[in-house]
């Protein structure tokens, strides 16, 4: 009976991943020919199309998660080539990821603009600029525990003449500085897979030990009725589907001379946490709701977002930041890919962490 019971469980769940597949596809199907649609793909486009993605769909929907983390070789980012290169950021394809950041915050505050932020990880500071400029923040302070990193961002901050937004030295999992619900949204973008011991020292038990006392800081300091989002990259099913991601990704780096850039994005997505992983990471003494945003198919990203539990969903926002798309921080280059993005968004997974 037992035998019996377990052969079911299989061929249920052999055909639920089977159905989950062919959704994937056919929205990622629809959402190529939508986009081609709307805009029809230029020549200076680098994305790698839809049809050259589809093998990685597909694998990725196919299988068990075999692929083991790998964390980063270094904690932080201070050695002068990557920081100068990680300051060029704008110019490459991780600027559609900020925008659609942007974007899905927006719809989920009930006061879009406005309010006092906390981006933690900032980096050089664009994503954290370009934040405070769009949602019309009253002020935003970002942290880095580099401080390569905090002098770069604070430079470009006076440079574009944003006198609300400042930088400062700070450990993600220790916010000491800050008081309890200062901020009525705090951010951490694309810097999750950093908050692990490098990969020369002994591993946490449990991994997402650091991500958990990250998650309870931004918890802390956010108002009762304010937004945490972090948002991060996933990391894919199998080696070799992640090293073709990156061959296809990475070119776009390798186009505008950016090889050191190109080496962080790698040790990323080996040390980019699954779906699973970061969703054991939020902290369980949370009164917040919280739920995991993915997009279906190949994600090209996770998004955590703790919200009130009075509110169903995390998006109370049917409108859109940028009713005209062109209005986005994206350049032209770049606006068939950001147009892709946005409508693999409005299709994406949205799960309730219990």
């Amino acid at each position: 009976m037992v035998t019996s019971c377990t052969a079911a469980n299989r061929q249920s769940s052999k055909k639920g991943s089977q159905k989950q597949l062919w959704v994937a596809l056919f929205l990622q199907r629809q959402q190529f020919f939508q986009l081609t649609l709307i805009s029809p793909l230029p020549e200076t486009c680098t994305m790698p199309s839809i049809f050259k993605m589809l093998p990685l769909i597909i694998g990725q929907n196919i299988g068990k998660q075999v692929l083991e983390r790998l964390a980063e070789p270094n904690r932080v980012t201070d050695k002068t080539d990557n920081v100068l290169q990680y300051d060029k950021v704008l110019e490459t394809k991780l600027a559609i990821s900020y925008a659609i950041g942007i974007e899905t915050i927006y719809r989920a505050r009930p006061e879009p603009f406005g309010g006092r932020a906390l981006d933690i990880c900032c980096g050089p500071g664009h994503m954290s600029i370009t934040m405070a400029r769009e949602l019309k923040l009253e002020s935003l302070i970002g942290v880095d525990l580099s401080a390569p990193m905090v002098k770069v961002a604070n430079a470009n901050a006076r440079e574009q003449g944003m006198l609300k937004v400042s930088f400062r030295e700070a450990d993600a999992t220790s916010l000491q500085d800050f008081s309890d619900n200062e901020f009525d949204l705090t951010t951490m973008m694309d810097a999750a897979h950093h908050l692990s011991p490098p990969r020369a020292k002994e591993p946490l038990d449990p991994p997402t030990k650091w991500v958990s006392a990250a998650l309870g800081e931004m918890d802390r300091v956010t108002s009762p009725g304010g937004l945490i989002v972090v948002m991060d990259l996933v990391r894919l099913r199998t080696k070799p589907m992640t090293e073709k991601y990156i061959e296809l990704l990475a070119h776009d780096y390798e186009k505008r001379g950016l090889p050191a850039f190109k080496e962080d994005f790698r040790d990323s997505m080996y040390a980019a946490w699954t779906t699973h992983e970061l969703r054991l990471a939020v902290p369980r003494q949370s009164k917040r709701q919280w739920n995991l945003v993915v997009p279906r198919g190949l994600p090209f990203a996770q998004f955590l977002m703790g919200f009130p539990r009075e509110r169903r969903s995390p998006f109370i926002n049917r409108g859109r930041i940028w009713n005209d798309v062109n209005r986005a921080p994206v350049s032209i280059e770049n606006m068939p890919d950001y147009r892709l993005a946005r409508l693999m968004m409005a299709t994406a997974a949205i799960n309730s962490i219990d």
